[in-house]
């Protein structure tokens, strides 16, 4: 199971590296969908890299007055904070973008996390840096899980474990 995470984990960095993003198809189906309309709350990854960018969601969330929540990983795990601005981050681990306020959300009702992956399948496995960080946190957390990805990174099956948790669905281009 390592190992064909480890190879599907390579692979897809390099096609998504090299994939012709429509970020602002992504962006249209997420920001029209009932689950990000009627969020109160956007738990949200700050977006590095060649990632699908995150900064245009969170920007969308300040504009609605949503609550905007990103990670921090403290003792491996990941714990959101509340931001009010992008001026609420500083750069942290893994040279990753992470909150300097101190008010931990933890309230998942009428929310929505947008989730980071590498590649994801139909069913909404995916696999992302290896650590677990998303999949223990999604043992607490009861919103909805939102993967976006390149159309090439949505394959048919992502080999998964017990461990694992999928998102509820994902946006593609």
């Amino acid at each position: 199971m390592c190992m064909e995470k480890k190879f599907l984990r390579e692979q897809y960095l390099e096609i998504r590296k090299n994939c012709k993003l429509n970020i602002e198809k992504i962006h249209s189906q997420l920001f029209s969908s009932n689950d990000f309309i009627n969020a109160k709350t956007v738990f949200i990854y700050v977006s590095f890299g060649n990632e699908i960018s995150t900064y245009e969601i969170i920007e969308k969330g300040f504009k609605l007055n949503k609550k905007v929540a990103v990670p921090k990983c403290i003792d491996n795990n990941l714990e959101f904070y509340y931001i009010d601005s992008f001026s609420d981050l500083k750069l942290g681990s893994y040279n990753i973008l992470e909150p300097i306020t101190r008010i931990q959300a933890n309230d998942f009702e009428n929310s929505i996390c947008i989730t980071p992956g590498i590649v994801f399948d139909k069913k909404g496995y995916r696999v992302g840096y290896g650590k677990g960080y998303y999949d223990r946190f999604f043992k607490e957390y009861t919103g909805i899980k939102i993967g976006l990805c390149c159309k090439e990174c949505l394959i048919d099956d992502v080999f998964h474990d017990e461990f694992d948790v999928a998102v509820d669905y994902v946006i593609t281009d």
